[in-house]
């Protein structure tokens, strides 16, 4: 088995996955979308309630620039 990551934001990249969908669901070709680590972990912590709320984007501004400090 080969791994190839397409990087799907070029347009070229877009080009080349349009054609390779082209053979999706036959035997020899598997397009997956999984996530990179890092979203895997946002993911896991949301289901864990590992999160934060705000009322309204000014507060949520305000919460990211004190972490900056």
């Amino acid at each position: 088995m080969t791994t190839v990551i397409i990087n799907d934001c070029t347009a070229k990249g877009k080009s080349l996955l349009q054609f390779l969908k082209k053979f999706e669901g036959e035997n020899f070709i598997y397009i997956g979308d999984e996530p990179n680590d890092e979203t895997k972990e946002a993911i896991e912590d949301a289901r864990q309630g590992k999160v934060t709320s705000h009322k309204n984007s000014k507060e949520l501004t305000a919460s990211i620039s004190l972490k900056r400090i």
